[in-house]
């Protein structure tokens, strides 16, 4: 009997190497886990700090988008029949300015509504914004960007290009690859930021 009790705790011996041979995947697999969440938050990071640099950035550069109210060559016929001097919005309610907003990607130039909306998209203005932006976060292409120009209802008829606007700079079709995660969700998480600022001159200082 005392043998067969002191086999029976012999054969219990290499119970906690079972134990062990089943908790430590699932452990290393939350540590794993752990570590791409963290990488994946720093580089969400990054991306806001990338898209601060680059509305800075838009803000005082030649406009990504060129035609009426952008640019000067179109400064006449933007204007073209309006009262000069009147305010562009009065009591929140829109005035006699034009107003627009363009939406402006590699993929689709520079787009808005509206029979008269016409803007040209410029590779060369949206390199500096992409420059800006890279210096925190190199892997951006040109197709990851996202340039917006709206009027935001300030200024006066006849104010020489460009007209107030709001330009938002956003990353678009960029995402994070876990690595460990991604394993057993085999899914990239998106890295998407935006950020928005008045525009100021919109003009390049050569």
């Amino acid at each position: 009997m005392a043998n067969r009790l002191a086999s029976f705790h012999r054969d219990q011996d290499g119970a906690a190497l079972v134990e062990a041979a089943l908790v430590l995947p699932m452990l290393l697999m939350l540590v794993f886990a752990l570590a791409d969440l963290s990488l994946y938050f720093w580089q969400r990071g990054l991306a806001a700090k990338a898209v601060d640099l680059g509305v800075r950035a838009a803000i005082v550069m030649d406009s990504v988008a060129e035609g009426p109210g952008l640019t000067p060559a179109d400064s006449v016929a933007y204007w073209s029949g309006r009262p000069p001097g009147a305010r562009c919005a009065s009591g929140g309610k829109a005035g006699p300015c034009p107003a627009f907003r363009v939406v402006c990607d590699l993929a689709g130039g520079c787009v808005c509504s509206g029979s008269s909306c016409r803007f040209g998209y410029s590779p060369a203005n949206l390199a500096p914004i992409l420059r800006a932006m890279q210096a925190v976060l190199p892997r951006l292409e040109p197709a990851n960007l996202r340039v917006t120009y709206a009027t935001n209802g300030l200024g006066y008829v006849g104010r020489p290009p460009p007209v107030p606007v709001d330009v938002t700079v956003q990353i678009v079709d960029l995402a994070f690859d876990p690595i460990f995660a991604g394993l057993l969700f085999a899914k990239a998480l998106p890295l998407h930021a935006t950020a928005t600022l008045p525009g100021e001159d919109l003009v390049t200082r050569r």
